[in-house]
């Protein structure tokens, strides 16, 4: 009040101070300075301390409240309120407090640290080594301009090129085998490039070794690469359907061209007859195979044009982003067409090969590109990189295209399945599926390194057909390069015959544990050739034969037949040189059951007379090599794990195996020690040393992963499992084939192949490496942190939201007023307060030990009703919350550990976000300061403090138009072009930035109408209304209290701007296809990307939230006066709370495999939050009726009396609430104001 203003005594006995304080739960840190400027009136009071003496009580009395975060309930805080805290009470508190607020930054320090070491490990530590050389290549892309509008819809956008190779390629009409070439997610038409020089290489080399090649139907191919102008197909399922669509058309024009250039170019010496094409082999890189796929669900695909689909890691099961519903709508289609397809008959003639990098491949989970699960064995072969033969590497997303190894073998593969003489330009699906098996297959997915399948050849040979017979009559077979030249006779070097053979007596018996006998044979195939050729070395495979003697007499000829060609193991050594162009030396392993060998009293092998410059061959006739299993459990692979094998116990010899039987779960990485164990008795052996290194195999039952170590006593093993998700119908099935479980897991093997003779035994150490596992946890689970991000964020805002609702309030009287009303003060708590709170009020360990629960009630539930569901209902409950992977403790240990890496994400997000705001607000309210008083940012801060939209007009601009007009015109145009022009996704990011803009200007009007305050500028009256409503209820706000109110509105607009950070993801991969296709003139886009309800609440909250924070809704709320009012709040309030437990129960169980879904929930949430904050408005109307005595409801209205005003009372402790109603004439309530 200023001085010498008059008031009437009915003014001065009606002025009061009415203080409600509400304390909300225990570690609440809402503190109002407003209350300990109370505190220290009433001190001021007592003690007779002068005004200045008082206000310098007063700033200390703020100073240490707001630093006092401690439990509401304990008495010292209520002593506090009374008179001063003695010091030792004080130091005690803040020890407390400190020892709190120490143990919930450790937790967060933790998670943030966990989360950083996971991206650490994602990026850094993998478990294998690169070594691809790089493959070069001499390109030309010739546009196909006829491919024009007439062909496709999609021409202005997309594009179709011919390659030809530099060199090789002179003709630029393509007349060979049409191929196609689809690009993955981003990719460009030139990734073609390696393979299809390595192609045109290939059969350049296959041509100059054989001529008739051609007239056999192996011609070459023509490559066609399309350009899909980069889109993200892994994140926008609308792209894949336009690029399917675009295959189609392309294929429809590429079998078009045949007719015309099939006849003018001859193709062979010979009269051979090429028929015309009819399909075109596609090859799909990445999101390309999908695509691939996708095309024959469309109604434009031309029947049988697409017979043999070859895809390079690509994700066949699941997507891996499932940030927009088109494109799990999509897996979900196209998965569901290829069973059906499978089972009904009309894709048998189909054949599906899936090559994946491995460990390498941080773009895409190589456990999805397993297709077992949606072809059958007949049709599809599913294969990492480290097993295929002379490629042994792990490959990372983009360099399994141009890796010089792996486009050498693809080529190789492709040269051979080709015959130009069918209309599908393929060999038959048998053959060229048995083809690529043998291909590709190091030789240990045959069967478990078996040979079934034996014919023998009706040619008969005799012993007197070779330079010399050796029969090995010990039962073993050891040659080095010096028994084979001592094995030559000296006196007919001259005369000397191509072949030898070498015998060994085959005795059908079992052994006593009734193991069947087996033929092992390990050799090196450097010992059988002579030409200097590297490649021709590593060919040469010695001939099995079965023979039996003439007759009885010792000196008798043997007659032999030639057994079917065996599939020998390869196993890889080193290479020739540094050069990772230079091939590997490999070595060959046979093992073969003697089933099929009772008709023969001999089996031999047939070798080259003259050896070659180095080498070796074992064999012999063994029992069944014995299998240690071990089921050792992690439990026990947290410490290193033992296995030893010697000479004595029928385990060690040229193959060692040892099954762990694990769960098919590839979160965890086994860091292996292999110790070795010398015979004392290899001292006889070549210069002291082995023949060979010791080589480790890693394999499974399902022949899809196999790693080969060589010379290594220390690596890394981990496995490719199926995807964490069921899916409903896995059980395969063909017309012909009976219904059967694709690639069954029966643990992980490892064979350890050495030189039995120089070794007697060998240690094998495991263990879990925590480190690595980090990076392959995070990388199969990165879609669940974005779904556990979005609950900590719902969880922050809830608990925002009830402490809002229950913390003490603060409401002074202005001059004149009756009836209580007055500008309410309160603190609205800060993300960075309110994530700590829920660390120590016991949130975090709730989540942890649901997220422990959840999976382990998941395994128990579809245990016991396995055998009473269907498997679509099994599938569906074991595809909730993270999926089932793993058993035991290990269920428990990704989700916990994501959770904690989740909470640490969601800190960071709230430090990023109130450090870019508050760097900017401060830079802003500093050059405010510089500009001094009167200028706009201090008028616009004053103005933004009034609730009455109206009042704030007049005090801002007398221009009206721009407090009701701008707004309209605004949402008018923001609607029209939503559904109009721009994609609902790019409305959400303006909203976002526009949220992020009005959170900085309200911040930069608190730190400025705080520094006026700082000023001692408090009894300064920033506004007072003049309308005729209000000119008996003046209302005055200072300063001081404007600093407060702002600070409570930049707090909830930065909740909800951590809030709808969660839904940033799922709007950016729209956009930058929308910005593509703009870029190339295509205004086409999904008809839901023009949907308002995907942003109406989103738009409705920030509109509302400009310049109103969200209406109480608790005990505290300002509308309870009314009994209508009561029940209408109660009824928000529940209906809030309801609404957030369901959206977090929801995106629990479902928003992980989908987290799509969470913009829609975020949405969900944010228009209810507007329907409550518009309820603000109704509530006071009934509120004003109730006052003025307007009849609402049945309920007398009830007037407290003069003893309850001025009464003090505190509630129970129990219920965290207490509530003072203190009373203090008007003199000493002005006397504080103006101090």
């Amino acid at each position: 009040m200023h001085a010498g203003e008059q008031r009437s005594p009915s003014d001065q006995a009606a002025a009061h101070c009415t203080i409600e304080i509400m304390a909300t739960t225990p570690n609440s840190n809402e503190n109002l300075g407003s209350s300990s400027g109370i505190r220290s009136a009433s001190t001021q009071k007592r003690t007779g301390t002068p005004p200045e003496e008082g206000r310098a009580v007063e700033d200390r009395q703020q100073s240490h409240d707001l630093s006092d975060r401690d439990n509401t309930k304990d008495p010292l805080l209520i002593k506090h309120v009374q008179e001063a805290s003695p010091l030792r009470d004080h130091v005690a508190r803040r020890l407390l407090s400190v020892t709190k607020q120490a143990g919930v930054l450790c937790v967060m320090l933790v998670s943030v640290i966990v989360g950083l070491l996971a991206a650490l490990s994602y990026f850094n530590n993998q478990p294998d080594m690169p070594g691809c050389a790089m493959s070069y290549s001499r390109p030309r892309y010739i546009e196909q301009t006829e491919f024009s509008r007439s062909w496709t819809r999609y021409s202005i956008k997309y594009k179709l090129y011919l390659y030809r190779e530099g060199g090789y390629d002179a003709i630029d009409d393509p007349f060979r085998i049409p191929v196609l070439f689809v690009p993955g997610n981003a990719g460009s038409h030139k990734q073609v490039r390696s393979m299809a020089s390595s192609s045109a290489s290939a059969f350049v080399e296959l041509i100059g070794e054989d001529p008739s090649a051609v007239d056999r139907g192996q011609i070459g191919y023509d490559f066609f690469t399309v350009g899909l102008n980069e889109e993200f197909t892994a994140l926008h399922g609308y792209s894949i359907l336009e690029q399917a669509e675009f295959v189609n058309d392309a294929i429809r024009y590429i079998l078009s061209l045949y007719p015309k250039t099939r006849t003018a170019h001859r193709l062979s010496s010979k009269d051979t007859a090429f028929a015309l094409p009819t399909s075109v082999i596609v090859v799909g890189h990445s999101m390309g195979g999908v695509v691939a796929r996708t095309a024959f669900t469309l109604s434009n695909y031309v029947n049988d044009s697409i017979q043999a689909i070859f895809t390079l890691s690509t994700p066949h099961n699941n997507p891996t982003a499932s940030l927009e519903q088109y494109v799990e709508n999509t897996y979900s289609n196209v998965n569901a067409f290829w069973r059906n397809g499978f089972h009904n008959g009309s894709l048998d003639h189909v054949s599906l090969v899936s090559i994946a990098g491995g460990n390498l491949d941080s773009m895409i989970n190589s456990d999805y590109t397993y297709v077992g699960d949606i072809a059958p064995p007949k049709n599809s072969l599913s294969i990492m990189s480290s097993g295929i033969n002379d490629v042994w590497l792990s490959l990372d997303h983009q360099n399994i295209l141009w890796c010089a190894q792996m486009a050498k073998k693809f080529s190789r593969v492709m040269v051979q399945i080709m015959d130009a003489r069918q209309p599908s330009q393929l060999l038959s699906l048998e053959s060229r599926m048995n083809l690529m098996r043998r291909e590709l297959y190091s030789g240990t997915e045959a069967g478990g390194f078996v040979e079934n399948e034996r014919t023998v050849s009706p040619k008969s040979m005799l012993s007197s057909d070779y330079q010399y017979v050796s029969v090995y009559d010990s039962g073993t077979i050891k040659l080095t390069l010096a028994d084979m030249r001592e094995l030559i006779p000296k006196s007919t070097k001259s005369t000397i015959k191509p072949k030898s053979l070498h015998l060994l007596p085959f005795v059908d018996k079992k052994s006593k544990a009734g193991l069947t006998r087996v033929l092992q044979a390990l050799y090196d195939p450097r010992l059988f050739a002579n030409s200097d050729d590297t490649d021709k070395k590593q060919d040469a495979i010695p001939i099995l034969l079965g023979c039996n003697q003439q007759d009885a007499k010792e000196d008798a000829k043997f007659v032999c037949k030639q057994l079917a060609e065996p599939t020998p193991t390869m196993l890889p050594l080193k290479r020739l040189g540094d050069n990772p162009e230079l091939p590997v030396n490999s070595l060959r392993y046979m093992e073969i059951p003697s089933k099929g060998f009772e008709s023969y009293s001999h089996i031999g092998f047939e070798l080259p007379s003259r050896p070659g410059k180095t080498g070796f061959l074992e064999s012999a006739f063994v029992n069944t090599p014995l299998q240690v299993d071990k089921d050792p459990g992690y439990l026990q692979l947290i410490t290193p794990y033992s296995i030893r094998a010697q000479s004595g116990d029928g385990v060690l010899g040229l193959r060692s195996r040892i099954r762990l039987v694990v769960p098919e779960n590839p979160l965890f990485v086994f860091r292996t020690k292999v110790a070795m164990h010398r015979n004392s008795k290899a001292s006889h052996t070549l210069f002291n040393r082995p023949r060979f290194s010791p080589v480790v195999l890693q394999s499974d039952g399902r022949h899809y992963e196999s790693k080969f170590w060589y010379d290594q006593s220390v690596f890394d093993i981990a496995i490719h499992g199926r995807g964490a998700y069921f899916q409903t119908g896995h059980l395969t099935t063909t017309s012909k084939d009976s219904p059967r479980l694709a690639g069954s897991w029966d643990g992980l093997y490892i064979d350890l192949f050495v030189d039995s003779d120089y070794y007697s035994g060998f240690d094998i150490s495991l263990r879990i490496n925590w480190y690595s596992s980090l990076n392959r946890m995070i990388k199969r689970y990165d879609m669940a942190l974005l779904a556990l991000s979005f609950i900590w964020a719902c969880l922050v805002l809830v608990h925002q939201l009830h402490s809002w609702n229950s913390q003490m309030q603060l409401r002074f009287e202005s001059q004149g007023s009756v009836g209580g009303s007055g500008i309410a003060v309160a603190r609205f708590p800060g993300c960075l307060a309110t994530i700590e709170r829920l660390i120590r009020n016991g949130t975090l360990i709730i989540v942890l030990v649901m997220s422990a629960l959840t999976p382990i009630v998941q395994e128990l539930v579809s245990y016991a009703m396995e055998g009473s569901w269907s498997p679509a209902t099994l599938a569906s409950w074991k595809n909730l919350f993270m999926g089932v992977r793993g058993s035991g403790w290990t269920l428990c240990l990704p989700p916990m550990l994501l959770v904690l890496v989740s909470l640490g994400f969601i800190i960071l997000e709230a430090i990023v976000l109130t450090m870019v705001c508050g760097l900017a607000s401060w830079i802003v309210a500093m050059v405010a300061s510089v500009l001094g008083e009167g200028n706009p940012l201090v008028v616009a801060a004053e103005a933004s403090v009034l609730e009455n939209t109206k009042d704030r007009g007049r005090y801002v601009s007398s221009d009206k138009a721009s407090v009701y007009v701008r707004p309209a015109i605004i949402a008018i145009v923001f609607v029209f072009l939503v559904s109009a022009v721009l994609p609902y996704q790019f409305a959400f990011l303006v909203i976002y930035l526009a949220q992020t803009i009005t959170t900085v200007r309200t911040m930069t009007y608190s730190q400025i109408m705080a520094s006026g305050a700082a000023r001692q500028q408090d009894s300064r009256v920033v506004y007072t209304s003049l309308t005729e409503r209000h000119r008996q209820k003046d209302r005055r706000v200072t300063k001081r209290t404007a600093a407060m109110i702002l600070k409570d509105r930049s707090a909830y607009q930065l909740a909800l701007l951590l809030f709808w950070t969660s839904s940033l993801p799922y709007c950016v991969p729209e956009l930058l296809v929308w910005v593509r296709n703009i870029s190339v003139l295509w205004f086409e886009d999904a008809p839901s990307d023009h949907n308002l309800a995907n942003m109406a609440g989103y738009f409705a909250l920030r509109t509302l939230a400009t310049y109103h924070i969200v209406p109480r809704l608790g005990s505290v709320s300002e509308h309870r006066s009314s009994p209508l009012g009561r029940r209408i709040v109660r009824g928000l309030r529940i209906a809030t709370f309801g609404i957030f437990a369901c959206s977090v129960i929801y995106a629990w169980l479902f928003s992980i495999r989908r987290p799509y879904t969470l913009y829609n929930i975020g949405n969900i949430i944010s228009a209810w939050l507007s329907i409550v904050q518009f309820a603000n408005y109704p509530l006071r109307l009934v509120s004003a009726a109730y006052k003025a005595g307007v009849p609402l409801s049945a309920e007398p209205r009830r007037t407290q009396s003069a003893e309850e005003l001025h009464s003090f009372s505190w509630a129970d402790p129990n219920t965290h609430a207490m509530k003072t109603t203190l009373t203090s004439t008007s003199d000493d309530y002005l006397d504080r104001k103006v101090r």
